[in-house]
């Protein structure tokens, strides 16, 4: 079984259709280290997040939960909406796909909510069914 591998920051360029246009977005929201915690039910774990540019890499707790993505943020929807493209993961039918998230930052928290790459709906709450949840803070 493929692990659900997603930054809900999960985040990158959209090819779907029925997605929002991206608006000119300040990338440099998220510029930086990000240390965290999965908080998906049957998942919970440590998780870590760096992010450059329009490029993230993030690693959850197992060696093998990782992935390196392109990303686009969508400011101009509610939630806030970010997509992406895997462009190297260990689950090799993962890597060119994109994946579909939401987020908000309030109080340096940052909160992610997204589908497995592939799966090209975009979650409607940080709780909705079959989403990986993630909680970070900036690293100082």
């Amino acid at each position: 079984m493929k692990k659900v591998i997603l930054i809900s920051l999960s985040i990158a360029a959209i090819f779907a259709s029925g997605c929002s246009t991206p608006t000119k977005s300040n990338s440099t929201v998220f510029e930086g280290s990000w240390t965290g915690r999965d908080v998906t039910p049957g998942r919970e774990g440590p998780a870590s997040l760096l992010v450059s540019g329009d490029t993230l890499e993030f690693h959850g707790a197992d060696p093998t939960d990782w992935l390196k993505a392109t990303f686009t943020l969508h400011d101009d929807t509610n939630p806030k909406q970010c997509d992406g493209v895997v462009i190297e993961c260990p689950e090799h039918d993962y890597v060119g796909k994109n994946f579909y998230s939401i987020y908000k930052i309030e109080d340096g928290i940052l909160a992610v909510a997204g589908n497995e790459p592939g799966n090209t709906n975009i979650p409607s709450t940080f709780d909705a069914p079959g989403t990986r949840q993630i909680i970070f803070k900036r690293e100082q």
